[in-house]
């Protein structure tokens, strides 16, 4: 790995108070000010030991851990810091935090002196916690432990607040830390350069209340939601807070006015409603509403729903409110969503093998038919999104990132992308008027952009292809209208997207899959009105568990150089095709396993050393292996030791493996029920399966494959 120089950390918090001042200026008060100049004057083994403490997750930081070789003097350059104010001996006020991050050691060591009843040494770290706590006022309080080693062995770090804004300023969040620089640089994170940096906030009023809201946020979201009392006094502290500035003080304070609620509306039902009716988010309102009507309030809940209805301010809430006024108001008797449901054509018949993998039993079906079937969900629309305004949304300044960190544009999160690059988004798309400039474009900008973070969509091997086909075989109308409906309602339109794309003589659509007992989400429901209205076609396709004759199963057999898939390897593999009830192919192969077989194994397979030593190595049959065993159920007795182990063949290779699977043992368990043993040899010998090699793959795989042809005449037999 690539070595970063001794004070590299310094040169990082340099680069990040060089960005605060060159473009946040604006955004800082007396305080931030402060801290920059003051250290700007300190000398560099202060700066860099400034560096290292704000650094350590803990503000409180014992001084015997502050030694560093490319510090000269650790103990003259942390008083220094003392004196310009950056660093204090742990006071009053900050005695309860410092007690709360002591290890247990430490808090025994405090009360040695103690002539109270404490907890037993073996006691847990909270118990000793909840001691020391308790007792904050008497015999642990500040005047009888101040001078106590465990405090004077640690220092605090007095500029948290101050610095904790700064990062805020730089990040625009709260989760961002310095060592994503180092990460950086050693190669680890991918970063996107940007044309011109820019601040994250306009004013120094909306940078202040998006980090005072963010904060609160953060507080409600880490606070135990069984501890009433807290809840209850962080619920009216952030009611008694200033209104919010800006879009993401906003998008903070009413979603913590939600989650608030929802934690206390059981034991304080009076607040509850009160944080609700304040909240501004979609979750919010609609819960208020359900609230109304179930308590009778129908005036009112008539009211608000006509309001929404009169003047949406969302796609999520208008669609909630058109369902909920025609089933309560109009005495509709079901869900928009059901009816949709309901409307899907007759469902596809599966086995219950794709149980949690749907998607895949459906499209495996499509491409038995011929039909080209791609996996697309979001991850289509998103990088078609991406890819064709990647000017627009990571170049232009307009987007608004702020530096190379600022991977997902901020006029996507304030869903203020069209309104500020109208122009551009129209003139760009006019001029992808034609299929093949479209795919060109396309294949350009992954050229140019590719691996490149962008926060929307992650890079794979893939995506041009199924960009292309997408594109060669969609209405270009339709193309423009959704991707400027995006640009318009990206927040309510980057999700929800149907499970499939679907090619079949040259006509293109979606499906949306949904296994038995499976609900179409709002979100979907959304995305899938606005493709139906840019001119797309889109079908809702429900399956059912049934046994399905014109399955296609691949029975598996593998043999090892032992029994665990982490540390042993596969020596041979066989493979037995089988469609519509039939035997259609074989296939077998040796692998050379790379180690030494043992002899108890040799024994057992008739497998040796020499046979194996000219074999190919797995990596050289892993895309014969998959691709004989595509678009079908995997088979094996005991399954999961032969899929295991191709699974981690597979890994090793950097690659995924992933099918629906049977286990023959289980599914004879269940269909042939009588047998002493289920063992593969038993069971061949009562159910007169010739198995003449046992413990060779191919043998074993023919021999399993002939089981379970005689459990799918049982299940036939059953009806299911």
């Amino acid at each position: 790995m690539k070595e970063l120089p001794e004070k590299y950390y310094l040169s990082h918090f340099v680069e990040f108070v060089t960005f605060i001042k060159t473009t946040s200026a604006h955004l800082l008060a007396t305080a931030e000010l402060d801290f920059i100049s003051h250290f700007e004057t300190l000398n560099e083994d202060a700066q860099c030991m400034l560096v290292r403490i704000v650094n350590r997750k803990s503000p409180f930081i014992r001084k015997d851990t502050l030694t560093y070789n490319e510090i000269n003097d650790s103990a003259t350059a942390i008083n220094i810091l003392r004196k310009a104010g950056f660093v204090a001996r742990i006071s009053k006020h900050t005695l309860s935090d410092f007690f709360s991050q002591l290890n247990k050691q430490d808090l025994i060591d405090l009360c040695a002196s103690l002539a109270l009843d404490k907890p037993v040494k073996s006691a847990t770290k909270s118990k000793w916690l909840n001691f020391v706590l308790n007792n904050q006022n008497s015999g642990l309080s500040y005047e009888n432990v101040k001078k106590h080693p465990v405090l004077t062995s640690h220092i605090y770090f007095a500029k948290q607040s101050t610095f904790s804004y700064l990062l805020f300023l730089y990040f625009g969040h709260l989760s961002g830390r310095l060592n994503q620089f180092s990460l950086r640089d050693l190669g680890v994170m991918q970063t996107q350069g940007v044309q011109q940096q820019q601040a994250n906030f306009s004013d120094i009023d909306e940078a202040k209340s998006a980090f005072l809201h963010a904060t609160l946020f953060n507080d409600i979201k880490q606070a135990d939601k069984t501890d009433i009392p807290s809840l209850t006094t962080l619920a009216l502290k952030l009611l008694e807070t200033e209104l919010p500035i800006g879009y993401l003080a906003s998008q903070k304070y009413h979603h913590g006015l939600y989650k608030l609620a929802i934690a206390l509306i059981a034991d304080n039902t009076e607040l509850g409603e009160r944080l609700l009716s304040e909240s501004q988010h979609p979750a919010a309102k609609e819960k208020y509403i359900r609230l109304l009507y179930k308590s009778g309030r129908i005036a009112l809940c008539e009211t608000l729903l006509l309001d929404i209805l009169d003047d949406p301010e969302s796609e999520t809430l208008l669609l909630f409110a058109e369902d909920f006024y025609a089933l309560k108001f109009n005495q509709k008797r079901t869900s928009l969503l059901t009816d949709v449901l309901r409307d899907s054509p007759t469902p596809i018949a599966l086995d219950e093998a794709y149980l949690g993998h749907v998607e895949n039993g459906v499209k495996d079906r499509y491409i038995k038919q011929k039909k080209q079937c791609y996996f697309t969900e979001n991850k289509l629309w998103r990088a078609l999104f991406a890819l064709t305004f990647w000017h627009e949304l990571y170049q232009h300044p307009e987007s608004k990132r702020a530096n190379e960190f600022s991977y997902f544009p901020k006029v996507l999160k304030e869903n203020s992308f069209f309104h500020s690059l109208e122009s551009e988004i129209k003139q760009k798309l006019a001029q992808l008027n034609n299929k093949e400039r479209f795919i060109n474009y396309i294949a350009t900008t992954i050229l140019e952009h590719s691996g490149e973070p962008n926060g929307l969509f992650y890079w794979h091997p893939e995506l041009s292809e199924v960009l292309t086909h997408f594109l060669h075989h969609a209405p270009i109308n339709a193309v423009h209208n959704h991707l400027l409906n995006m640009a318009q309602l990206f927040k309510e339109l980057s999700d929800g997207y149907p499970d499939l794309m679907i090619i079949n003589n040259g006509e293109l659509y979606f499906e949306e899959i949904k296994a038995p007992g499976d609900s179409l989400r709002r979100n979907q429901l959304i995305s899938i009105k606005h493709l139906i209205n840019a001119g797309f076609k889109v079908k809702i396709q429900r399956t059912e568990w049934r046994f399905n004759t014109e399955q296609s199963y691949v029975v598996v057999d593998i043999e090892t150089t032992g029994g665990k898939k982490e540390h042993h390897r596969i020596t041979e593999i066989g493979m037995v095709r089988i469609e519509q009830g039939v035997i259609t192919d074989t296939w077998q192969t040796l692998v050379n396993p790379e180690r030494h077989i043992p002899k108890m194994i040799t024994e057992l397979t008739g497998i040796s050393n020499e046979m194996v030593k000219d074999a190919p190595l797995f990596e050289h049959i892993a895309e014969k292996l998959n691709t004989f065993s595509q678009n079908a159920i995997f088979v094996a007795h005991n399954v999961n030791f032969d899929y295991g182990f191709i699974r981690q063949e597979f890994a090793r290779l950097n690659q995924k493996y992933t099918r629906a699977k049977i286990c023959t043992v289980q599914q004879a368990r269940k269909y042939l029920p009588g047998h002493q043993s289920y063992s593969l040899g038993k069971l061949c010998a009562d159910l007169n399966i010739e198995l003449k090699n046992h413990h060779r793959a191919l043998d074993d795989a023919t021999a399993a494959a002939k089981i379970l042809l005689h459990i799918n005449d049982v299940r036939i037999k059953l009806g299911e």
